[in-house]
């Protein structure tokens, strides 16, 4: 072989190495800027954290599950590309800090806001109920100009002897004057529903991934 020849070889193969390489060395950075979504839930006593953890386990591994007691509202609205938000509701309504993030970000985020969810002791059976879950979500949503095209109710928890003082309070007020029922205690959660919510977002194909 002439030395041209053998140093064209060369300098083929050392660009072809160089691109193998840089090739691989850009494809962690391609994917980590692919399309992110977090679940980002407000929970007061577990229910409705349980019920974030079953909906992102039927979606997979392509959700972040974020409390939002625990993030910061800047680097997670300018990290992820969509949305999934979730609160347990009380007599005053929706966690007050995913309120707050809504508020706060509503134009970065609205558009972002696949499907939203809430967790209560309302099952919507009649339609008094209805009519409850619908205004819970109408509240939930206040601040959104567009709402999420999916959502959903579950049915939540609660354990009287858990709860704090002022809430036991509140509540057996509301269930002795308002409902007209024994304050006893309930659990209505069920993880296989809400797991099949997570399973049908992704049939949707709303491009959660």
């Amino acid at each position: 072989m002439e030395r041209r020849d053998f140093l064209l070889g060369m300098g083929i193969a050392l660009v072809s190495a160089s691109a193998y390489s840089f090739g691989n060395s850009l494809k962690p950075l391609i994917d980590e800027n692919l399309g992110k979504t977090a679940l980002i839930y407000g929970t007061r006593y577990g229910a409705t954290e349980d019920t974030a953890k079953w909906i992102a386990k039927g979606i997979g591994d392509g959700v972040d599950i974020l409390n939002i007691e625990n993030i910061n509202f800047e680097e997670v609205v300018d990290k992820y590309d969509k949305f999934i938000i979730g609160s347990g509701i009380w007599i005053d309504g929706a966690h007050k800090r995913l309120m707050e993030l809504l508020s706060m970000h509503t134009e970065e985020m609205e558009s972002k806001i696949i499907a939203s969810f809430i967790v209560c002791g309302t099952t919507g059976e009649d339609e008094a109920g209805k009519g409850r879950i619908e205004g819970y979500f109408k509240r939930f949503h206040k601040p959104l100009a567009v709402k999420p095209k999916i959502q959903r109710h579950f049915g939540g928890r609660m354990i009287i002897e858990k709860l704090s003082e002022k809430d036991r309070k509140l509540l057996d007020n509301f269930y002795t004057k308002v409902l007209k029922k024994e304050f006893v205690s309930w659990d209505r959660t069920k993880p296989e529903m809400s797991e099949k919510f997570g399973v049908e977002l992704l049939g949707e194909k709303i491009a959660i991934l």
